[in-house]
């Protein structure tokens, strides 16, 4: 439900950028991706930023024990089913995983089974789309999916949640004066 909310609050609203010549230019979806792996556990973060410079923030707790590798896959995949959900036709991918970013451009081969079923089916995936692209990027360019990444990955219990992040312009201890 919410899924179809915000696909059709995208799709009423959605901005396409007018040329000076007059021809409507798509601009295409970006997707950061990251997978953490340590002893608590696994997840993905995924930022998606919308045509419209909207952004959606995802991060997965992953119930099965997986290596870091795995991890950034599962993120990859992960954002990919979001804008394939949300209608996405050009897309723009972003990782700080050196194999994963290889092995999906095709400058790397793996032997592992899994490693070779995980790239297959990103780029039956990757198939979705008009047009799809795939970059690394430096983990400095790539800190807000980590950080969701590393959270969902840290999270001790399976609960579903929803975190809610404020901004404190100012100390407490400031606003405590004002109320005296």
């Amino acid at each position: 439900m919410k899924g179809q909310v915000l696909e059709d609050f995208i799709a009423e609203f959605s901005l396409r950028a007018t040329s000076i010549t007059g021809v409507v230019e798509v601009r295409p979806w970006r997707v950061f991706v990251d997978g953490a792996s340590n002893m608590a556990g696994a997840g993905a973060g995924i930022v998606v930023i919308t045509p419209e410079d909207l952004k959606l923030e995802h991060s997965f707790r992953l119930g099965f024990k997986a290596s870091n590798n795995e991890a950034e896959y599962e993120a990859l995949l992960a954002g990919l089913r979001i804008v394939i959900d949300l209608g996405a036709k050009e897309v723009e991918v972003y990782s700080d995983s050196f194999l994963v970013v290889n092995q999906v451009q095709g400058n790397f081969e793996d032997k592992d089974p899994q490693m070779i079923e995980y790239l297959r089916l990103a780029k039956q995936m990757m198939g979705n789309f008009e047009t799809v692209m795939i970059e690394q990027v430096a983990q400095g360019q790539n800190r807000h999916a980590d950080s969701l990444a590393t959270l969902a990955s840290s999270i001790a219990d399976e609960v579903p949640r929803l975190i809610r992040v404020e901004l404190v312009l100012e100390p407490s201890i400031a606003a405590r004066a004002l109320i005296v």
